[in-house]
C-alpha cells in the first residue's frame, strides 16, 4: 500500500473509440467531459473496436482534446498504412497538436503482408518517427503472449526492441488474472525493460462479446466469470452489477501490488470506468471514496 512518503500519485489513462452516429457522438462528447473530474493523465483513442476508417482517429483526437483539455494519443496502426501514408498520417496529427501515439501493427487481414508498412518491424517505424517529431510514443506489451508470438521470451524481445526505439511506455493488453501481469512485469523486469509498464484494465460491458474477443486477442477469461454473468440473465442493471464489482476487484488488488497506473479500455461507458477509477484511487490513496471525490471534483 503506498504511503504519504511515496513519491507519485496514482495515475488513470483512458481510451475511447470513434463512435458511430449522432446519438453516439454526444454520449462519448458527454461522457468524456465527466471523466475529466478524475484529472486523467492522458487519453487516448483508437482506429475504432471495429477496424474503423482512420480518418475517425484523426477528428476524434483532435475533438475530445479541443473538449477536455487532456493530453490525447492517437492510435496509429501500420498495418492501414504503407510507408508514406503512415508518415503522412502522423505528420497530420502532429500538425492538429496531436503528440501522443500509441504504435501498433494492428490486426493484419488477409492481403495486407506482415502488417508493417514497409518496415521490418514496430520498432523500426517508432525509430522513424522520433526521427520526424519528439513523439511521446506508447506500445502495446503482452502479459499472456500475443497469439501470434513465436514464444514468451521472443514476445518479450519484441518489447525490449521497441523500448530501444524510443518508445516511452507500455501498455499491456488486458487481462482478469492479476497474477499474470504480476509475473510478467518481474520478467520484463528481469530482462532490462526500464519503462513505465502500465496495466491494461476493461470493464466487462457484454460479457458474451468480451469472450469471443479475448480468444482471438489470447487473453484468458477466468471460468467462474460464466457463472456469475448466467445468474445475471438479461437484467442489465445485474450484469452492471457483476461487471462493476470484476472491475473494481482487479484494480483494488493491482493498487496494492504496487501498481500506480492504470489504463482503462473505457469502450465508451463512463459509469463502469468511473466506477473502476474510484477503487483504484481509493485503494491507491488509502482513502474512503467520500474522502478523495471532492479532491477530484472541479
Amino acid at each position: 500500500m503506498p504511503t504519504e512518503n511515496s513519491p507519485a500519485p496514482a495515475k488513470v489513462s483512458l481510451e475511447y473509440f470513434p463512435p458511430k452516429g449522432v446519438s453516439a457522438e454526444r454520449s462519448l462528447m458527454t461522457g468524456a467531459h465527466a471523466l475529466r473530474r478524475f484529472q486523467p493523465a492522458y487519453q487516448t483513442v483508437t482506429f475504432g473496436a471495429d477496424g474503423a476508417a482512420t480518418e475517425g482517429s484523426l477528428e476524434w483526437s483532435s475533438n475530445l482534446a479541443g473538449l477536455t483539455d487532456i493530453p490525447t494519443a492517437s492510435h496509429i496502426t501500420l498495418c492501414r498504412f504503407d510507408r508514406d501514408g503512415f508518415l503522412a498520417h502522423a505528420d497530420a496529427l502532429w500538425h492538429r497538436g496531436i503528440e501522443r501515439l500509441v504504435v501498433l501493427r494492428g490486426d493484419v487481414e488477409e492481403g495486407q503482408g506482415n502488417g508493417l508498412a514497409g518496415y521490418n518491424s514496430v520498432a523500426e517505424a517508432i525509430a522513424d518517427l522520433k526521427k520526424h517529431h519528439p513523439w511521446d510514443i506508447s506500445v502495446s506489451a503482452y502479459p499472456e503472449p500475443h497469439p501470434k508470438a513465436i514464444s514468451a521470451a521472443a514476445d518479450l524481445d519484441v518489447l525490449l526492441a521497441k523500448q530501444s526505439a524510443g518508445a516511452d511506455r507500455a501498455i499491456t493488453q488486458y487481462f482478469f488474472n492479476n497474477e499474470d501481469f504480476y509475473r510478467f512485469r518481474d520478467r520484463a523486469e528481469k530482462a532490462g525493460f526500464r519503462k513505465e509498464l502500465v496495466p491494461g484494465v476493461i470493464p466487462i460491458v457484454n460479457f458474451e462479446r468480451i469472450k469471443v474477443f479475448s480468444k482471438r486477442c489470447g487473453a484468458s477469461v477466468p471460468a467462474d466469470f460464466e457463472g456469475l454473468f448466467a445468474r445475471a440473465g438479461d437484467d442489465k442493471s445485474l450484469h452492471t452489477d457483476v461487471a462493476r464489482e470484476i472491475v473494481q476487484k482487479q484494480v483494488r488488488d493491482l493498487a496494492r501490488n504496487g501498481v500506480d497506473a492504470i489504463h482503462i479500455y473505457t469502450l465508451n461507458r463512463v459509469d463502469l470506468t468511473a466506477d473502476a477509477i474510484r477503487a483504484f484511487y481509493a485503494e491507491f490513496d488509502g482513502m474512503e471514496e467520500a474522502d478523495f471525490l471532492p479532491r477530484l471534483v472541479g
